[in-house]
């Protein structure tokens, strides 16, 4: 199985681990994964979007003119997600919707247009992912003091973020010399590298350190694709590049892609339609989407691509996991 997961996929995680919002309320952790009404008010502060603008304009503002807050807003969050919610869900004894995902669909691989790490969290506690080429691009990593590094580590499952992970920097130069005191100068790789930086969520990952970035800080932007209208130059960024390389031919043949929370936004249109198109040619030519609006996002996409085969599930992702996943 192929699945492409949308912001919609996680939100059903805030409800199942509602005690453990409850026992971290003091540190804002109780609105858990955004929903992409809340943006608005988490990033600016807003109870609804100014005339004439929508929220992916926002963010555009605000990094066209060096703002970078409210994404380090929303990326904060996410981890903050990430750390409390998924963590829990992942090692609790207690069934979830999303551990009867996992467990179902033991051989799947995921396309990802979210940036947090809900599903690397679930699927390295059994050992099907590792983030040295569990992204489907070879990842530097740290080890924590005193883990070794396992000589099977190779991930069975792939989470290809196609908009970035906040947990991935890329490594564009290197420092030739020494900096402090001596003659240095930082020289262009001619191939870019990546690097493991799990930074507020290390606990998710408990046999992985930090990878620090020899140049300083790397800002939530530069590791992810903002939300703003027009994403055809960030598609350029070389990780993405890689990730989309890696994608497509997944998506080629298999030939069944199952989207689950995705909303098909217009202004993600230059980021999902490189994978449409693959699917359009492939043997099956089969897109299962699932979600509350799924009915409506069917017959936009139809107009668009109609050599899909296109059914779909009205539900969120946990009343479709208590359906047992029906369309499957």
């Amino acid at each position: 199985m192929l699945f492409l997961l949308g912001a919609g996929y996680n939100i059903d995680a805030n409800r199942e681990v509602g005690s453990v919002i409850n026992r971290y309320r003091s540190t804002k952790v109780e609105g858990g994964y955004p929903l992409v009404a809340t943006v608005l008010k988490l990033c600016f502060g807003l109870d609804k979007t100014p005339e004439g603008k929508s929220v992916e304009d926002l963010f555009s503002e605000a990094l066209q003119g060096r703002d970078f807050k409210p994404m380090e807003t929303l990326v904060d969050r996410l981890m903050e997600a990430d750390y409390y919610i998924a963590h829990q869900l992942a090692t609790t004894r207690t069934l979830n919707s999303y551990r009867r995902f996992f467990d179902r669909f033991s051989a799947a691989q995921f396309l990802t247009f979210n940036y947090d790490s809900l599903p690397e969290i679930f699927l390295s506690q059994n050992g099907r992912w590792f983030p040295e080429d569990g992204y489907g691009v070879t990842v530097q990593t740290e080890l924590a003091g005193g883990a070794e590094r396992l000589p099977s580590a190779k991930s069975s499952s792939l989470v290809i973020h196609l908009h970035g992970s906040a947990c991935v920097f890329t490594i564009e130069s290197r420092i030739k010399g020494n900096p402090v005191g001596g003659i240095a100068e930082l020289i262009h790789l001619d191939e870019p590298l990546y690097a493991f930086d799990p930074n507020s969520i290390s606990n998710c990952f408990p046999r992985y350190g930090r990878v620090m970035s020899f140049t300083g800080l790397t800002r939530p932007d530069e590791r992810v694709i903002a939300p703003i209208p027009d994403k055809m130059e960030d598609l350029k960024q070389a990780f993405i590049r890689k990730s989309y390389s890696v994608a497509l031919p997944i998506v080629r043949r298999v030939g069944v892609l199952v989207a689950v929370g995705y909303s098909f936004n217009p202004f993600d249109r230059a980021s999902y339609h490189p994978i449409l198109e693959t699917l359009a040619q492939s043997k099956e030519r089969t897109l299962l989407v699932v979600s509350p609006q799924a009915g409506e996002l069917v017959q936009g996409i139809l107009q668009e691509y109609p050599a899909l085969k296109v059914p779909f599930v009205e539900k969120t992702f946990g009343a479709w996991a208590a359906d047992s996943f029906r369309g499957l």
